[in-house]
């Protein structure tokens, strides 16, 4: 199923190769695709943080979901006991890919549908609304909108106040 969810994700209209664009193809007993057209195999892992992996695929996919469940993103040491790996370094590991594909994330600028808004988040008490509640930060949120997912990349940014320049700033910095 983990496998299925890549492709789809890398091939949402079906198994296309990345050598002569040749869209006949089936998967082998690997896991990997054969191309009909170049004789090519391709991985949906390849160029992911799942590329030359010897951790099964759904192990990886728990360890992603425990770690955005988190508050906090979790630890290391958490990761390890929950997924009850052999070592500290293996939930080490992982979080450091995850973490490296969040942060370097392609930083291009946003496009076509895109919603946009601005919020305050943050604060010591979460039952105070406004503008005027204490310890809270502006924020402007830009999200793409793709059908039939719903939603692409984001960008999300504090900015000073929510005047008229400052979110045209924000939209000419993050989208096209």
């Amino acid at each position: 199923a983990c496998l299925d969810y890549l492709d789809w994700l890398r091939w949402p209209d079906g198994f296309s190769c990345p050598g002569c664009s040749g869209d006949a193809g089936w998967r082998m007993s690997d896991g990997r695709w054969w191309c009909k057209a170049c004789r090519r195999r391709i991985s949906a892992t390849a160029g992911t943080i799942f590329h030359r992996t010897k951790t099964p695929l759904t192990i990886w996919f728990a360890a992603a979901w425990h770690m955005t469940a988190a508050k906090n993103g979790g630890s290391a040491k958490t990761l390890h006991r929950l997924m009850g790996f052999g070592s500290y370094e293996t939930a080490w590991a992982m979080l450091h890919r995850f973490r490296g594909a969040i942060g370097h994330a392609e930083r291009t600028r946003l496009s076509g549908d895109v919603e946009v808004d601005e919020t305050m988040i943050g604060g010591a008490r979460p039952q105070k609304r406004g503008r005027g509640a204490a310890g809270k930060v502006l924020v402007a949120v830009a999200v793409e909108q793709i059908p039939p997912k719903g939603f692409g990349r984001c960008r999300i940014q504090v900015i000073p106040n929510a005047e008229a320049d400052t979110l045209r700033s924000f939209l000419l910095t993050h989208i096209i």
